[in-house]
């Protein structure tokens, strides 16, 4: 699956509890999306998803989502198993 990984900063979080939304669209507009805290959101990142990023770049990916609240990731290849083994939840495509 070749698509985009698109991260956000939910609008309604608690102090000091925010949460985070992750959605994997492919270019047939197959997704997958999940919702979690930014312990598990670096989990995901570093240990979970094999991207074939620099550390140097996604650690700027990830300070950029924990400041601005938004963060993308083009053209990145996921296999649908790797998703859903991170526990994203399949949406199908997009009506």
């Amino acid at each position: 699956m070749h698509g985009k990984l698109d991260i956000r900063k939910a609008a309604v979080a608690s102090p000091g509890a925010d949460v985070y939304q992750v959605r994997y669209e492919d270019l047939a507009g197959e997704s997958f999306t999940a919702s979690m805290n930014k312990e598990d959101l670096h989990e995901l990142l570093y240990d979970k998803l094999s991207l074939d990023l620099p550390d140097g770049e996604l650690d700027r990916a990830f300070d950029r989502v924990i400041q601005d609240g938004q963060v993308s990731f083009s053209e990145i290849e996921m296999r649908e198993e790797e998703l859903a083994g991170v526990g994203l939840r399949y949406l199908g495509p997009e009506g």
